[in-house]
């Protein structure tokens, strides 16, 4: 309290010397101590303590209140996004593997493996970019979903592409070789 006290006092002097003028003798030997007194009375500092304790502990025993000792309540419970977070984790790190093997092996399955995975990433990354910038708040109601949408749709349709290079072209390693081999010639 004394320590508020002190904060409010520090605020109130200089107001208080441009109401009294420029001599700043004044304010030190008479404004100052009468400053002092007002906000360290008792009744002052007693009232602001049983307010903020009482406030308190009204929180911690009410049920059902928000307090600042709660725990962080997720806004969705039907999802585990913790699982989610762990597998965007996972299929990140198996890009340091599969990279490699789909230009080492260069067969069907491992270009599906890394097909997918990209597909995957990709879709994880741009449905958190809708769900962060597009909120329902901001934009609306309909863009959202209309967004979902369109991001669904072009996940579905990079999957189907991206299996046409495997099963009827070079596949997507044979694909990208051929990309750099242009760029020597």
């Amino acid at each position: 309290m004394a320590y508020l006290s002190r904060c409010q006092i520090g605020r109130t002097l200089p107001t208080l010397a441009k109401l009294i003028g420029p001599n700043p003798v004044i304010v030190q030997r008479n404004v100052a101590p009468a400053a002092v007194r007002v906000y360290s009375s008792t009744s002052f500092t007693k009232n602001v303590a049983r307010l903020s304790l009482q406030s308190i502990n009204q929180l911690k025993k009410s049920p059902g209140t928000v307090s600042a000792f709660a725990s962080q309540i997720r806004s969705s419970s039907t999802h585990d996004h913790v699982r989610l977070w762990q597998l965007e984790r996972v299929a990140s790190a198996a890009f340091i593997v599969l990279f490699p093997a789909c230009f080492m092996l260069q067969n069907a399955f491992v270009d599906v493996l890394f097909s997918t995975l990209l597909v995957i990433h990709t879709h994880w990354g741009l449905e958190a970019l809708i769900i962060d910038y597009a909120r329902p708040a901001v934009v609306g109601p309909v863009l959202p979903k209309i967004l979902m949408g369109l991001l669904y749709a072009l996940s579905v349709a990079t999957l189907a592409g991206l299996g046409a290079l495997i099963y009827n072209g070079p596949g997507v390693s044979g694909s990208v070789k051929k990309i750099w081999e242009m760029g020597n010639k």
